[in-house]
């Protein structure tokens, strides 16, 4: 199992903020009528400008569709190089992207290294409260830094309630990975909420992790109360519409993600036969700097589709072909009475509140909402033998 001894909380730095869902009380049963949540991801590159914006969007429309909390899916800042909202901040002519080698002038690496995460929760979660911030983690979370680190740096929203009632409870029944984990699930209305961490670098689920998915999953079979499974993660499972950057890009990820994949499946066809029982399953995802939708419906899977989307609109730089707009956003989920979702993607522009305020302020609007973007990736694996993958 992903270590975890060096993530106690004696041993992690101090959190600036601390936001809990502990101010809207956890629930098992179904809700009698529609509740909403937030989800996007990526928010590197130009998240500070573009994250307080979904903020503010989701404040803007809390009588309508009072989202209970927002979900992040992963990758916080850049790791590998200055965030280009960081980076303009202090030096408005600075050329965005600047990798270490071209930034040293105006932004010392290893100082934008030890504030990165500083500036990602000061920027970024602090415009949400008081809409509660459920934070999963990504693969730039593993550059230049570690699982542990994360988990000690994010220590407060990996427990939160009710992530840290939920670990309590599934302790006592012998099946939680650890406390604070970067992969865990929570039920909240009927719905079981599951973060899996796919963050490394071949983008996979270590046995496991899979081991305690199959259990999450037995357990929801279980439970009439259990209506609906909303699995996030940072990559796409395999076979997506968008699998040229997604679990595709490794024999390994590729493998063990399709495992997950019938995992999720099964838990909606086993109980399809009794209606009054039947989970509803949904998939969602970024790590993909774009907005799709129905992505799992393929060729490839032979009509075992499950209701997938892709979320990276959060600030990082869009994969755009010449010519295409850039479009950052998020998707607001109604979790309705019967299990289902519907959802509507949120769009936010340069002219939705708040504008960008202080030194560089023009020039990294300009940037972020005309320049931030860069050709779509595609690295999948097209033969794998995964009777060989272990």
């Amino acid at each position: 199992m992903r270590s975890r001894s060096s993530a106690g909380g004696a041993t992690c730095a101090a959190l600036l903020f601390v936001f809990s869902l502990a101010n809207v009380a956890s629930f098992a049963k179904p809700a009698a009528k529609s509740w909403y949540f937030a989800v996007s991801g990526d928010s590197r590159d130009c998240g500070d400008v573009v994250m307080p914006k979904i903020a503010a969007d989701i404040a803007a429309r809390r009588r309508q569709t009072p989202a209970e909390f927002y979900w992040h899916l992963g990758d916080l800042r850049a790791m590998y190089r200055i965030d280009c909202d960081m980076l303009k901040r202090r030096s408005p002519q600075a050329e965005c992207p600047a990798r270490p080698a071209t930034g040293l002038q105006t932004y010392d690496f290893n100082e934008y290294l030890k504030f990165a995460w500083d500036d990602f929760i000061q920027n970024q979660i602090k415009p949400f409260a008081p809409t509660p911030f459920v934070l999963g983690i990504g693969n730039h979370e593993l550059i230049n830094r570690t699982r542990d680190d994360f988990m000690c740096r994010f220590r407060q929203w990996l427990t939160e309630s009710p992530l840290e009632e939920q670990f309590k409870k599934d302790h006592k029944r012998g099946f939680a990975p650890a406390e604070g984990n970067t992969y865990f699930h929570f039920v909240r209305n009927g719905a079981d909420f599951i973060y899996l961490d796919n963050a490394g670098g071949d983008a996979d689920f270590p046995a496991e992790e899979l081991a305690w998915l199959t259990r999450v999953l037995a357990e929801d079979a279980k439970d009439d109360h259990v209506k609906t499974i909303i699995a996030g993660m940072h990559a796409a499972l395999p076979l997506s519409s968008e699998r040229g950057h997604a679990m595709d890009q490794t024999c390994r990820g590729y493998c063990t993600g399709l495992q997950a994949y019938d995992l999720l499946w099964n838990a909606q066809n086993l109980s399809a036969a009794d209606q009054q029982k039947r989970k509803h399953v949904y998939v969602l995802a970024s790590h993909s700097h774009f907005f799709r939708e129905d992505i799992y419906n393929t060729p490839e899977h032979k009509g075992k589709v499950l209701p997938g989307w892709i979320v990276g609109t959060s600030g990082a730089e869009q994969y755009k072909r010449a010519g295409e707009p850039i479009m950052y956003g998020y998707m607001m989920v109604e979790v309705r009475a019967d299990g289902s979702l519907a959802t509507h993607f949120n769009e936010v522009t340069r002219q939705s509140p708040p504008l960008v305020a202080g030194t560089g302020a023009q020039e990294l609007t300009d940037y972020c909402f005309e320049l931030n973007k860069s050709a779509p990736i595609d690295r999948h694996q097209t033969n794998c033998d995964c009777a060989a993958i272990k």
